[in-house]
């Protein structure tokens, strides 16, 4: 599928861009950790000046890191799958000794004193942390337009957005800066900008995988995630950073599947389209797109047909206290002591908390054991729902509303609002590439219950392994 234009590096030599492909060269003595960190180096330097993905890029320590992993496949004993691969980290995960500042000026200088748990895991897993990228303020955003860092751009087209929060994270893998990257998902932070940026997008089960150590949004919603080239690699990076965390009571102590094998049984497979509230107002390029996604589903051999999700027109309505008060609650010390510090559209967004009434947020919160009883209950017959991803395409940077049905609707609504029914019922969602508007990639999502995330990637594998991987820019 051709879309979008190159990006290119000058006279660069190639290097795979997935960890799957990466990990393959490495034990065929193809190329080195060294080698190909070297390479990724060298597109940053190249393309971050245009992009804007990374906030900080770490050289001297991804180095050394990648000279530990040469010698271990020179020996014979590599690590996994995830050894010699480098990763990018948004820049709200703590990674001792850098600077984390989530997109902020308040945390300027924000020394993180130890690796959180998933920084952690990939290290041990012989992954080499590239750097930290760029986000929306504090995670509080769906467009990554930020105002100290400045504006990810997208790949395909700078002068749209990569999405958000986690922006530079999807930028840095569809351009070529990094083969896999972390990100968080509280509304849809992950997927929105898989689906922009033409990448896959998971955002596991919530307590699958620990948050500890990540600067929270909002903490019951909170959801690490993983972006990437491929469902192989969303599976392998996912294997290496989920499962029960001592001191994180929010994870569940579960054996970890083998998700990179992708082993779920899915010929045949049950595919529930939902068309209330998810294709009410759909900018007319996405609503043809997830036809013909739907249509392709049928030709690869799912078993393709209408489902309800009941309570579905309520979830915003309960999602949003928990959002705005939870999120107000951990900003307010500098709401009220360093207003000035945040960016306008996120210091809105945080004062809307204030007006929270606590009855609501309780209500809220003691709702969601129903939903998720009703989501899960709406699923029976089906082994996966689909519905698309985002309202529109990607928006220019600095546009601030779109037109849908005649209305004229935020750009935060219209990115998030297909995507957050899942933070609110912690369901684990894929984003996956589906094809392309204007030279514009969309994506679709694919809803799986809860803890089953090897249906979600078997079933996104089958179909990526049926119309090939998305290009890239």
């Amino acid at each position: 599928m051709a879309v979008g234009r190159a990006l290119p590096v000058g006279n660069e030599e190639q290097v795979p861009r997935t960890a799957r492909a990466l990990g393959e060269a490495y034990r065929a003595g193809v190329t080195t950790p060294e080698e190909a960190l070297k390479r990724f180096l060298e597109r940053i330097a190249a393309l971050n000046p245009r992009i804007n993905a990374f906030i900080t890029v770490l050289k001297n320590e991804a180095e050394k890191a990648a000279a530990l992993s040469s010698r271990r496949f020179k020996d014979g004993r590599p690590l996994g799958p995830l050894d010699g691969v480098p990763v990018a980290v948004k820049d709200i995960f703590y990674i001792e000794g850098v600077e984390c500042t989530a997109g902020s000026k308040i945390l300027a200088g924000n020394i993180a004193p130890y690796d959180s748990p998933v920084v952690r895991r990939l290290k041990e897993a012989g992954a080499i942390i590239l750097g930290t990228t760029n986000l929306h303020e504090f995670a509080a955003g769906t467009t990554s337009v930020n105002p100290h860092f400045g504006a990810v751009r997208n790949p395909w087209s700078e002068g749209h957005v990569a999405g958000g929060s986690s922006g530079g994270s999807a930028a840095a893998v569809a351009s070529g800066m990094a083969p896999v990257a972390l990100g968080t998902d509280t509304a849809g932070s992950v997927r929105i900008p898989a689906a922009l940026c033409g990448v896959v997008g998971l955002k596991p089960t919530y307590g699958l995988v620990s948050r500890l150590g990540v600067v929270p949004l909002a903490a019951s919603l909170d959801t690490v995630g993983v972006l990437t080239s491929s469902c192989w690699d969303a599976a392998a990076l996912l294997g290496a950073i989920a499962g029960g965390e001592k001191g994180d009571v929010t994870t569940v102590e579960r054996e970890v599947p083998d998700y990179a094998s992708l082993s779920a049984r899915v010929t045949g497979a049950r595919v529930g389209i939902v068309k209330e509230y998810f294709q009410d107002a759909l900018d007319p390029a996405v609503e043809e797109n997830f036809r013909g996604f739907v249509t392709g589903l049928g030709e690869a051999g799912f078993s393709v047909s209408e489902a309800r999700l009941d309570g579905i027109s309520e979830v915003y309505d309960r999602w949003a206290p928990i959002r705005r008060a939870e999120a107000t609650a951990f900003h307010l010390r500098w709401l009220q002591s360093t207003p000035e510090l945040y960016g306008e559209d996120v210091r809105r967004l945080l004062e809307q908390g204030k007006g929270v009434m606590a009855v609501d947020y309780v209500n809220a919160v003691n709702a969601r054991p129903s939903y998720m009883e009703r989501f899960a209950a709406s699923m029976k017959g089906f082994d996966v729902l689909a519905v698309p991803c985002t309202a529109i395409p990607a928006p220019k940077v600095g546009q601030v509303t779109v037109n849908l049905g005649g209305k004229e609707v935020p750009v935060y609504s219209a990115l998030n609002r297909l995507t957050l029914p899942f933070n609110y019922v912690g369901f684990p969602v894929i984003s996956i590439p589906s094809g392309a508007t204007g030279g514009l990639p969309l994506g679709v999502q694919l809803v799986g219950r809860l803890f089953d995330e090897e249906t979600v990637l078997g079933v996104a594998g089958a179909y990526e392994a049926r119309v090939g991987p998305f290009p890239h820019p």
